[in-house]
Order: C-alpha cells, then sequence, then structure tokens
C-alpha cells in the first residue's frame, strides 16, 4: 500500500514509518468509500468497522470524497488508515471521480466497497474504469429517485458485483424499482456496537423523559417533537425532551422552543460521543423519521434499555417488534407521536423498565459487528473466487 503525501494526511505520523508499517502488512486491501467522515450514520458504520480490524483478513482503507471530522478522528485514534481527498462530492464531481482514479490505480485494491449516493456514484465508476476485481455498491436509504436519476444509478449499479441493502425495505425497494437486479441485491444489516448496559436511572421527581439522538435534519423530522411535547404537557404529562445531535435545524428548533415557552422542557445536548450516558437517563426513545435506511440510533437505544417509539419507516419495522419493544407509529404527524408516547407514559415506569429490557435481549447478538465482519469478508472472497 503506498499512502504518498499527496493522499496521506495522518497526523503526527512519519510518512515512512507508515509506509513500512503497511508494507508489512501483505493482506489485501479493501477501500471503502463514503462521501464524508463527520458525523452521521455512515460515519458511526465506519467507525464501527474500522474497531474490527484486528479481526480483518484484509487491509483497510476508509476515503471520505469530501472532509473529515468527528468519525475520521475517531478511526485514526482506533489505528485505521483514512483519506480524505477534500472534493466536492456533488453529482457529478468531475474532480471526485479523477481523484478516485487516481487513487484506485495507485493503491491497487481487490475489493472496493462505496456506501451512499454520492459515494456510489464516484466509487463505482472510478472503480470499473480501473477494473477492481471486487466492486459493491451499498445503499443506506429508500431515496427519492426521479426517473432520470433512477436510469443513471441503474447504469451506476450495473458495474457493481453487488449492491447491498442495509435493511430489507431499502433492498426491496432497489429491486422493485429496478436500479439493482434480484441477482446483485443482497441484504446486510449494518452493525451496532451495543453500549455496556447502565443501570437505568429513575426520575425521583417523576418526569416523563422523551430521548432522541441524530442529525437535527429536516429528513429526521426532530422539529416535529416540540409540537409533540406541547401536546403532551397539554395532557398534564409532565415530560422533558432530551435532544442529543447537531445539524441544520438546530437555529429552527431553537427559535420555535422559545416561540412554544419550551425552555423548561427542552434541552439540547449537541452532538456527544457517547449518547448511551444520557438515554440510560431517559424513559423512552422517539424516532420521528420521515425516512429511514435501517435506524441505527433505534438499536443503540434499545441497546440502552429503552422502548422505542418510531415512525414506521424502511428498516425500523424490522428492528422494534410492536407492543413488545415498542411501538410503530404509522404517521409521522405530532398527533400520532403524542397519542403513542401518552399510551407509554400510562404504562408507568415499571412496565417501561420490561418492555425496555425486551429491547435490549432482542437486540443483542443481533447485529454484532465480529459477525457483520465475517458475513462481509465471505462476499468479498466469494467474488473474488467468481472473479
Amino acid at each position: 500500500m503506498n499512502l504518498t503525501k499527496e493522499y496521506c494526511c495522518c497526523r503526527n505520523v512519519p510518512d515512512n514509518l507508515l509506509d513500512n508499517l503497511l508494507f508489512l502488512c501483505k493482506k489485501p486491501l479493501v477501500i471503502h468509500v463514503v462521501t464524508s467522515l463527520d458525523f452521521g450514520g455512515v460515519e458511526r458504520h465506519m467507525e464501527i468497522i474500522g474497531h474490527t480490524l484486528a479481526h480483518a483478513q484484509f487491509r483497510v482503507l476508509f476515503v471520505a470524497i469530501g472532509h473529515g471530522g468527528a468519525a475520521e478522528e475517531r478511526l485514526r485514534e482506533a489505528g485505521a488508515h483514512v483519506i480524505c481527498l477534500g472534493k466536492k462530492p456533488k453529482i457529478l464531481s468531475l474532480g471526485a471521480l479523477y481523484a478516485l482514479l487516481k487513487l484506485f490505480w495507485r493503491e491497487k485494491p481487490v475489493v472496493v466497497h462505496t456506501h451512499g449516493a454520492e459515494a456510489n456514484l464516484h466509487g463505482l465508476l472510478a472503480a470499473r474504469v480501473t477494473r477492481i476485481p471486487v466492486r459493491i455498491g451499498e445503499e443506506i436509504g429508500i431515496p427519492d429517485h426521479s426517473k432520470r436519476t433512477q436510469c443513471v444509478f441503474r447504469y451506476v449499479y450495473n458495474t457493481a458485483h453487488r449492491v447491498i441493502g442495509i435493511s430489507q425495505a431499502v433492498t426491496d425497494w432497489l429491486v422493485e424499482n429496478g436500479e439493482v437486479s434480484h441477482k446483485k441485491a443482497v441484504r446486510i444489516f449494518n452493525p451496532v456496537q451495543l453500549p455496556a448496559l447502565q443501570v437505568r436511572k429513575i426520575q425521583k421527581n417523576n418526569i416523563f423523559r422523551v430521548g432522541f439522538v441524530g442529525r437535527l435534519e429536516p429528513i429526521k423530522n426532530p422539529k416535529i417533537l416540540l409540537e409533540v411535547l406541547k401536546i403532551l404537557l397539554s395532557k398534564n404529562v409532565p415530560a422533558e425532551l432530551w435532544l442529543i445531535g447537531d445539524g441544520t435545524e438546530r437555529a429552527a428548533i431553537e427559535s420555535r422552543v422559545y416561540e412554544l415557552e419550551l425552555q423548561e422542557q427542552v434541552h439540547l445536548f449537541g452532538y456527544q460521543n457517547n449518547p448511551s450516558s444520557f438515554l440510560c437517563r431517559c424513559d423512552v426513545y422517539v424516532q420521528p423519521s420521515l425516512s429511514e435506511g435501517f435506524g441505527l440510533a433505534v438499536v443503540e437505544a434499545m441497546g440502552c434499555g429503552l422502548p422505542v417509539i418510531a415512525t414506521a419507516t424502511g428498516g425500523v419495522p424490522e428492528i422494534v417488534q410492536d407492543g413488545v419493544t415498542g411501538w410503530i407509529v404509522k404517521k409521522p404527524d405530532a398527533i400520532s407521536l403524542a397519542e403513542a408516547l401518552l399510551k407509554a407514559w400510562r404504562l408507568g415506569s415499571d412496565r417501561l423498565f420490561e418492555i425496555g429490557k425486551k429491547a435490549r435481549q432482542s437486540v443483542e447478538n443481533r447485529f454484532d459487528p465480529i459477525a457483520y465482519l465475517e458475513q462481509l469478508e465471505n462476499l468479498y472472497i466469494d467474488l473474488r473466487k467468481a472473479g
């Protein structure tokens, strides 16, 4: 692996030492291509892969088309090798495509595995031109593609040997909409590193604390939770809302908090490296997303022993068993979400605790990172043999 100064942006590591260490390792190379390495579901996915490398049969290089950030730093801390190309990942970016072509020609990976729309488009095309032996795309959500865009991605995915859907819902969408052939489509759930089980902290003041973790972006629909909270308070539910995350909606949320006079009941904690330390102090978790490919935050909340109330989108109904480990809400509107939360509150803390225990049990070992790594590497190996 020849990471030159042109590409290598590892900090505080001499170039010659890094090259020597990498050349000592004769394992074949896999390159994971993502849009960015700051924070979000894909970034968290890469971090989890980065922490499994001691068990890997392949060398791994993480490549961000755009910028780095929080995930980049944590990958480096875990000893992973990272390149941030600093290109605009818009569709179609000739600069991004050219940078990936140069990188693939130089590093000669045996596998290129791309994650998400921009990474799939640029990464798979560059991998096809450079004749990478195994080319894998991965769709991370259920996109709202126009007919023209569907045609573009049908061509792009045709250059891949396999296209992974991170839930059955995503995989079915790819096939049913004709972007991926049935033979190429495969479902592999995302890996999830569950937090260590912590003792739930019972609230002495009888506050019903509702938690949310995620990007504060329109697709995640966090702003609706302020309207939900207002409904709960109008029904004399002593509720609080804890929002853990950051994004473009934060300013609008803060403004709406003041409009609704919810300053005492809404707490915005921003991005947190360890959201489980906050969730263990909540009574229930809510996910009001308009679209959700998998539901990583849902699994992590269940891993904290929390019942989950989530909208019926993407892979979430594959994770939450309605009425057993939480509740599935059909519509992402304030009234529907408030009704589900009101039902949960009326059950009482003891019953919610029991539902939370079932939630934890339902996800334990199901999304184990080492099992995921084995499944992924078996796919790589089988495709190399077939090629």
